[in-house]
């Protein structure tokens, strides 16, 4: 038998490639990058999102307190209230105001807030987007940011937590808004001048009873404010504390030693040395208090910012202090614009106390003034 042998073709054989994959740690490497790269877009994107609405938002107040001005110059009053297109009524079309997509006007606040018995007669009208980001305008001032419900009393900031950035906190008191940060001198200071004029929310136990001294007679013994200029601005800050060295916009309230004092029943609120006054019983909310003076926590401050100069105040009106050159009140506005004061809870006489003095070719550390002029507070946390 012949057996037929079969020649089988040739199969092409495949051979392991040599080029070596990528192992598990490459590739969480790369998941890394990549989540990293994500973030960063997410991030930016976000950013240039929030300053678009901010934008907006400040847009929409702007052309609609132009238009509610124009209402008023024809019609000679502010309109008392708006529908539900924005329009005054009764409906005048041609004053409606204009709202950008995502943003609302607060109509009900709005219709609140006019007043046209008052000379300048006034007007607040606040913008809120979709986010809940609000800005506000006035009668008398541009769009600024509104600090939402819920966002950090300036109650619960110490010295401990106090960020090392400007950050926006309100008074539990009133509600009023202001700038706190960490300085070099290792303090947390407030970056704008106090605005408190008595009573308010005692959820703090916090709360004085204060007068207005505003054109009245000086006085050792009763707790009194000033109420500076139109130009005050405290109750809602902008998006960062104003820069304008003479205080233009935030000169605040100024106070006499007794109101900055807190009012307390001591030497502070007499012609007296005696009883002595307590550093701990103050104007500012609570957990706050007036700086030392003489050689205290203002010459710290001032060594720490301002290089210790006494021929300049370069360091103290500049970022990241923003002090105002907002004058003093006795008797009447005095020295706005050329120089600031700030009291501090330090005594010298039955008559006199330490502030904080400063002007563009001075700064004094150790005089002493009279406790009845009217001074800037600027708390510090305890």
């Amino acid at each position: 038998m012949t057996i037929l042998s079969l020649n089988p073709k040739t199969q092409p054989v495949t051979l392991p490639s040599t080029k070596p994959g990528f192992t598990i740690v490459e590739l969480l490497v790369v998941i890394v990058v990549i989540g990293i790269l994500a973030a960063i877009t997410i991030v930016s994107y976000t950013g240039i999102s929030q300053k678009a609405i901010t934008a907006t938002l400040q847009s929409d107040l702007d052309g609609a307190s132009k238009q509610l001005k124009l209402y008023q110059v024809e019609n000679s009053q502010y309109p008392t209230s708006l529908d539900a297109n924005n329009c005054p009524t009764p409906v005048d079309a041609k004053y409606c105001l204009k709202i950008s997509a995502g943003n609302s006007f607060d109509r009900t606040a709005y219709a609140a807030s006019v007043n046209n018995s008052t000379n300048p007669q006034t007007f607040t009208l606040d913008a809120t987007n979709t986010n809940t980001t609000k800005y506000r305008i006035t009668n008398d001032s541009g769009p600024v940011a509104v600090i939402n419900t819920g966002s950090p009393y300036i109650q619960t900031i110490a010295t401990a937590s106090c960020p090392s950035t400007r950050t926006q906190v309100q008074d539990a008191r009133d509600g009023h808004t202001y700038w706190v940060q960490k300085l070099a001198d290792n303090k947390c200071w407030m970056l704008t001048n106090l605005g408190y004029a008595g009573s308010g929310t005692n959820t703090y136990s916090d709360t004085k009873t204060l007068t207005n001294g505003t054109g009245g007679s000086a006085t050792y013994a009763v707790a009194s404010y000033y109420v500076t200029p139109a130009t005050t601005n405290f109750t809602t800050e902008p998006t960062a504390p104003s820069v304008s060295a003479d205080g233009t916009g935030q000169y605040g309230y100024l106070y006499n030693w007794c109101a900055a004092m807190g009012g307390q029943a001591t030497a502070a609120c007499a012609n007296a040395t005696t009883p002595t006054p307590d550093p701990n019983t103050n104007i500012c909310p609570s957990g706050w208090r007036l700086p030392t003076g003489n050689g205290g926590e203002f010459t710290a401050l001032n060594t720490a910012i301002n290089g210790g100069s006494t021929t300049t105040d370069a360091g103290l009106i500049g970022a990241p202090w923003l002090a105002q050159r907002g004058g003093n009140w006795g008797g009447g506005f005095l020295n706005q614009g050329s120089y600031g004061f700030y009291w501090s809870s330090t005594q010298y006489s039955a008559t006199l106390a330490y502030p904080l003095a400063f002007g563009s070719t001075s700064v004094s550390l150790a005089n002493y003034n009279n406790k009845v002029d009217g001074y800037a507070v600027r708390c510090i946390a305890v």
